[in-house]
């Protein structure tokens, strides 16, 4: 136990309580959506309920892209981006760099979508960037998913400053929960009581706030790093060290272009160059990119997921003509360092990515353990000012928020599979949620009594996460059978945690409640420790 006056001690207890409270059910809203967006590679394959390869990139590909290549105009051959989607489907975007109507410097080109296997052109779309990649109705629902965390899908850079303030705010809280914690340590073990509805919640609020306050601290300091590193960060380097040189920033990170060889030369074989990196990285490529197709000057990129056991991972680079691997290149900087390796390593660290499924599922079950922790430390604070009428209304949202979002988010899984066959996923995804979220609300305005509403959520919730994995097999999504066949058994997997959830849910909601809690009434106030 740290030693501190009685002066620190309420000024630590009050910024604890005011910084969980001001902006507790936002950071709600980023905690629940960040633990879903943990297995956002899985939502997006689970979603596209189809059966995904493994390597798309696993049949030669070099072939199919001289044949893309031929038939768009020629300044579109520039520069080539493929990579897989949601659907597994092989994307293939060959583009230039030119001017959009506002004078912006953006890639305008063609984009084929590819079956991973006969490389059959599935679809085809022209146009900038931001336009034809977020045109994608198979990504639809991770992508909404990932964005509501990362921005709350405010305009930039607004959703990154709100996040990473909402990163630091949680830094706070940790930080003075630790400082003002008389039984730390006591606390990782204690049995939660049950003779009073209000004394169970605090100990539970204590047991689960103390086993995640480590997994707190890294997650707000690395989900504030990577919101204020993209929005403020890169901007003040190049504005302080660089004098608002910005093409001098970009050639210091990613290093300086080669010099400039217009001199037309045969691009060399794709797929040896393809096999050659995934020896180098000891790992499948993800992707890979090719910069001035056609030239002598042509170098190509190949993106890689980190072997086994390693948590970074570095990019393998190849001059386009002669195909020779020109050696690993990390993401930030041109040679390993320091700053290149913590930069790698917040990313795995926030979303859970370093050990597989394994650290994905802890991830997952210790963000939910810090949603229940905030929504639960609301609840206790207001409960001991619910003498005034603001706090009082401020209560009833807790609740709003904490079944509206889950609901809300499953309400965007409904929306997507049941616009699946139309391919207006990009537009009912977002309404699906809205929809989800008023129903919600109107449910909490309504309902007073607080049980009733309680049981109200719990069913409706329950009954979304079963309409789930019942929608994505009636919109034509592969069946289990087809997916053990296939080994693509994660998908399964996905739909019976799903029903599990959703039958928990239901049977709480019908439920009665456990013997020997007494009934808190109102005015009942949580004892001072």
């Amino acid at each position: 136990m740290i030693a501190l006056s009685q002066r620190r001690t309420k000024r630590l207890v009050a910024i604890h309580g005011w910084s969980g409270t001001v902006l507790g059910l936002l950071l709600y809203v980023v905690l629940l959506t960040g633990a879903v967006a943990v297995f956002a590679l899985q939502i997006g394959s689970w979603s596209a309920s189809g059966v995904k390869s493994q390597q798309p990139f696993a049949q030669p590909l070099d072939g199919t892209l001289r044949a893309l290549a031929a038939q768009v105009p020629a300044e579109y051959r520039d520069d080539i981006g493929v990579f897989s989607n949601s659907a597994g489907h092989i994307v293939a975007f060959l583009h230039a760099h030119t001017k959009d109507a506002d004078g912006e410097i953006g890639d305008k080109g063609v984009l084929f979508e590819l079956h991973p296997e006969t490389h059959e052109i599935l679809a085809q779309r022209e146009g900038f960037a931001a336009d034809v990649l977020g045109a994608d109705p198979w990504g639809a629902l991770d992508d909404f998913l990932v964005d509501l965390h990362i921005n709350l899908h405010l305009p930039d850079p607004w959703g990154l400053y709100a996040t990473g303030v909402l990163g630091l705010l949680m830094l706070a809280s940790a930080i003075s929960g630790i400082l003002i914690h008389r039984h730390l340590i006591k606390d990782l073990f204690v049995a939660p009581r049950f003779s009073s509805l209000l004394l169970n919640a605090r100990d539970r609020h204590n047991l689960a706030g103390s086993w995640g306050l480590p997994f707190a601290i890294v997650l707000a300091f690395t989900g504030a790093f990577l919101s204020f590193a993209l929005s403020l960060g890169l901007p003040t380097v190049s504005t302080v060290a660089f004098g608002g040189d910005h093409a001098a920033m970009i050639e210091r990170l990613v290093g300086a272009p080669e010099a400039a060889d217009p001199t037309p030369a045969p691009l060399a074989d794709i797929d040896v160059m393809l096999a050659a990196s995934a020896k180098a990285a000891g790992s499948a490529p993800t992707g890979f990119s090719v910069h001035h197709w056609g030239r002598a000057d042509a170098t190509v990129t190949v993106f890689h997921e980190p072997p086994e056991g390693d948590l970074t991972v570095a990019q393998q680079v190849f001059d386009g003509v002669s195909g020779v691997h020109l050696g690993s290149k990390p993401p930030l900087g041109t040679e390993p360092s320091v700053g290149s390796a913590v930069f790698q390593l917040m990313i795995p660290l926030h979303f859970g990515t370093f050990a597989g499924m394994l650290s994905r599922t802890v991830w997952f079950a210790l963000g939910l353990a810090m949603c229940y922790v905030t929504l639960t430390g609301l609840q206790l604070w207001l409960q001991r000012r619910s003498d005034e009428p603001l706090w009082r209304h401020l209560a009833r949202a807790v609740p709003i928020f904490g079944y509206g979002l889950p609901i809300a988010i499953a309400g965007s899984g409904i929306g997507f599979f049941l616009s699946l066959p139309a391919d207006s996923t990009l537009f009912w995804t977002p309404v699906g949620f809205l929809i989800a979220a008023a129903l919600a609300i109107a449910a909490g305005l309504a309902v007073r009594q607080d049980r009733t509403l309680s049981q109200l959520y719990r069913l409706m919730l329950g009954v979304s996460l079963i309409a789930l994995p019942l929608l994505r097999m009636a919109m034509g999504g592969a069946g289990w059978e087809a997916l053990a066949a296939s080994d693509n058994t994660a998908i399964a997997i996905f739909d019976l945690v799903l029903l599990l959830a959703g039958a928990s849910f239901v049977l709480a909601a019908i439920g009665r409640r456990l013997p020997g809690v007494k009934t808190a009434r109102v005015t009942e106030r949580v004892p001072a420790e």
